[in-house]
């Protein structure tokens, strides 16, 4: 009878146990759904962003402020969310799903990748409102509209286009009492390079711009035309199609590297080292860097760091060809929750000067402040290298339409207008290779040329070779993978597209 009586109560028990927890279940989803309704009813774009330190600590405080302004223009709160210490690090698919990105803008190779799988939004049905991105894509694109296959990435809005030049430390300038007057070209700096080697052999005299370049990468020798090898040389008279890894120009870019490498105007672990040559000039670690020449680049940098550098540009035109259009581009991925609301937050990255100011500057009053000017600069106290929010990725962006910083040009799109048109313009511009047509393995080309490069771009050998038979080497494996193939096979495309371009041409304008 006891024992009955236990196992009655047991049941009870249990019994009570489970309807209390299927009531507490129930009454938990009651409770849930109208926060998931409330969370759903303003949705959130996250926007993929990379730079280096100095974006993640007042993150919040500059998302707070962007979601506000764009709830309040487009009903939709957008938010940066921080990528990796740069672009290629920002670029991979599966860390920007994991952290939930839905526009993110993509090298192009990447995005081409992408495409191909099927990652991307196609963003054709949310164009007819979309201005900002549609006047871009058409200034950008050749094909006419109703012939694109779909839309799925935007250019970033300014060209890459750029030239180079030299970033000196000034302390160093001044203390040695150097003449900078006759600096036109990388060689010209082999005498102050060598007064650093000798005055103070604890300073870097030549440091690489980024970690994996070249001594001298922001000059390009030609246009690559099929990201491997196969390109016309901007030294040439013609637009011969030719492996700009055997020419001349190649040949002196390796000897200067070589040069510079046995003068000891490198570091030692130039090939580790990851901190920027600018960071290294401005700290004073290394003397001088490659610098990228671009109106707003280099007017922003000096506006900062004036009294630490002198940014001297090289005699260099700018070089325009069709890479430094598409370089990189804006995409939204295929699986985010609200394409509609995605494609309007895009059209804001292009058009909209209160949310470029938010992204590139900061909140108004806390990272810049308003001078009686209208040109933006850091509230007391604050200066770059304490300030809370910096973004490193500022030529992602559509600078000219947002703000100015204080020592700025107030028409900085007029200096980009003026900048591109003294550009030396590639005869290719324009032109697409149709990877699908060549026979050659270009993806095997593509390893020999990373291969060897990452030693010639620095004046090193390898295994215990010279540099110079290192060079010979490269071609020769070059040529046996099928080099001499695949320069004939893209020009035979590059002469087709310029025909019916010729063609093209002469039928819009015949002569009269």
């Amino acid at each position: 009878m006891k024992i009955h009586e236990r196992m009655s109560e047991k049941r009870c028990f249990y019994m009570i146990a489970f309807l209390a927890v299927i009531l507490f279940v129930l009454s938990g989803c009651e409770k849930q759904q109208p926060e998931s309704e409330s969370a759903d009813s303003i949705p959130t774009i996250n926007i993929g962003i990379s730079a280096r330190t100095g974006l993640s600590k007042n993150l919040s405080e500059v998302n707070q402020t962007l979601g506000d302004l764009t709830e309040e223009k487009i009903g939709v709160r957008a938010r940066l969310v921080w990528t990796g210490l740069n672009s290629s690090q920002g670029n991979s698919y599966y860390k920007n799903r994991q952290l939930g990105v839905d526009i993110l803008n993509i090298y192009f190779n990447q995005f081409e990748n992408y495409r191909q799988k099927n990652l991307l939004l196609d963003m054709e049905p949310y164009m007819a409102e979309a201005l900002a991105l549609q006047e871009v894509l058409d200034e950008k694109t050749d094909l006419p509209e109703d012939e694109r296959e779909g839309v799925y990435g935007i250019p970033k809005p300014l060209s890459d286009i750029h030239t180079n030049g030299v970033i000196l430390n000034r302390t160093y300038v001044e203390k040695y009492h150097m003449d900078i007057s006759n600096i036109h070209k990388p060689e010209d700096l082999e005498p102050l390079l060598d007064i650093i080697k000798k005055e103070r052999p604890d300073v870097v005299p030549w440091a690489l711009e980024k970690r994996g370049n070249a001594v001298v990468e922001r000059s390009p020798i030609a246009d690559i035309l099929d990201g491997c090898l196969a390109g016309i040389l901007y030294e040439g008279t013609d637009d011969t199609v030719c492996n700009i890894y055997e020419s001349d120009a190649y040949t002196k870019r390796v000897e200067l590297a070589k040069r510079w490498q046995e003068k000891g105007y490198l570091a030692k672990d130039v090939i580790t080292n990851i901190e920027s040559g600018q960071s290294q000039v401005i700290a004073g670690d290394a003397f001088a860097a490659e610098f990228v020449i671009k109106p707003d680049e280099m007017q922003y940098e000096e506006s900062l760091y004036g009294d630490k550098v002198i940014i001297i540009p090289f005699d260099n035109r700018p070089v325009l060809d069709t890479e430094d259009d598409w370089v990189t581009v804006w995409s939204i991925f295929s699986e985010t929750k609200y394409p509609e609301e995605a494609v309007k937050v895009l059209g804001l990255l292009y058009s909209d000067e209160d949310v470029l100011n938010t992204i590139l500057y900061g909140v108004e009053g806390m990272h810049y402040e308003v001078q009686e000017d209208g040109s933006f600069a850091f509230p007391s106290g604050i200066n770059s290298s304490n300030v809370g929010y910096f973004c490193s990725t500022k030529w992602q962006f559509n600078t000219p339409k947002a703000g100015i910083w204080s020592g700025m040009s107030d028409d900085l799109e007029g200096d980009f207008k003026t900048f591109i048109a003294s550009a030396n313009i590639s005869p290719a511009y324009g032109f697409w290779l149709d990877e699908s047509k060549i026979t050659v393995d270009i993806q095997k080309l593509k390893e020999i040329v990373s291969r060897y490069k990452k030693n010639l771009n620095i004046g090193l050998g390898d295994d215990g070779k010279d540099v110079d038979t290192y060079l010979e080497e490269f071609r020769k494996e070059l040529r046996e993978a099928g080099s001499e193939e695949l320069v004939k096979e893209v020009r035979d495309q590059y002469q087709a597209w310029k025909t019916k371009k010729e063609y093209d041409v002469g039928v819009k304008s015949p002569q009269l």
